[in-house]
């Protein structure tokens, strides 16, 4: 099977996903990187694997609809490249948790996507009903909180223009076979702009049908092992190599979130 790995990057550094494409180069797996539009695009280098950018790049702001748009374009990118059989979204601090070949031919189903069913009709609305400006709500709490309340006062619900629409929340970060790539693309995503964190609703919104299994964590839904019980999320170090290298080639495909590319050297020094 061919694979299309799509990162989301950032920042003056990309050591660790260096350290990805080198643990997965591949003939069947190509790396498309959409690269913060703030940052110099990192030099990466492969020997089989081969490595595309989105050139039209944008500046991606923590909970803004930036993390759609960057999606969107990277998606895009994979869609003038195929054919791929599944296309993964990743940032450049997630690492593998798979050998390649065991990548390659693990995934069967037609999604890897986590939905979180602990989630409420206020959420929602706090979310995507709410109107919010494009700002990286990292950096701005008391604006954010400002339209908060101001979203309050005005009794703006954006959600009443989209009556038949079950929304739906989980991790930003999917698997999913290309074939669903169209579907993305073209849906009438206008309710996710000018949202909070909205990157979390919009593929399990528009993919929605696939969410049949009932309380599953979401992050195991999606191949994905993150830990949210010690840090939002934490961040593993060298002292959890142990832990990590214990999930190589089971059914987690990726883990983060990762800060040291030595990490990987540490995880996969005899497990390939």
């Amino acid at each position: 099977m061919k694979h299309a790995v799509c990162v989301i990057g950032y920042g003056d550094q990309a050591d660790v996903l260096q350290k990805t494409i080198n643990i997965l180069d591949n003939k069947d797996i190509n790396f498309f990187v959409h690269w913060d539009a703030r940052y110099k695009i990192p030099n990466l280098h492969s020997k089989l694997s081969k490595i595309f950018y989105v050139d039209n790049r944008i500046p991606v702001k923590w909970g803004g609809q930036s993390q759609i748009q960057a999606t969107l374009l990277l998606l895009k990118l994979v869609q003038a490249h195929l054919p791929y059989d599944y296309v993964h979204l990743i940032s450049c601090n997630d690492i593998p948790l798979m050998t390649k070949d065991f990548f390659i031919n693990y995934f069967s189903k037609d999604v890897y996507i986590g939905y979180n069913h602990r989630f409420t009709n206020q959420e929602i609305r706090k979310r995507i009903g709410f109107f919010y400006p494009n700002i990286d709500f990292r950096n701005h709490k008391i604006l954010t909180q400002i339209f908060k309340i101001g979203n309050k006062i005005l009794n703006i619900n954006r959600i009443k223009k989209h009556p038949n629409v079950d929304f739906k929340k989980g991790p930003q970060w999917f698997s999913i076979k290309s074939k669903y790539i169209p579907e993305i693309i073209h849906y009438n995503n206008s309710i996710f702009m000018h949202g909070y964190c909205a990157d979390e609703l919009f593929i399990q919104t528009i993919l929605g049908r696939f969410d049949i299994r009932k309380n599953v964590n979401d992050n195991y839904q999606a191949a994905r092992y993150i830990d949210w019980q010690r840090g939002t999320p934490y961040v593993f170090s060298a002292k959890d190599v142990k832990e990590l290298k214990s999930k190589v080639n089971t059914q987690y495909a990726f883990a983060r979130k990762i800060n040291d590319p030595k990490i990987i050297d540490y995880i996969f020094n005899s497990a390939h």
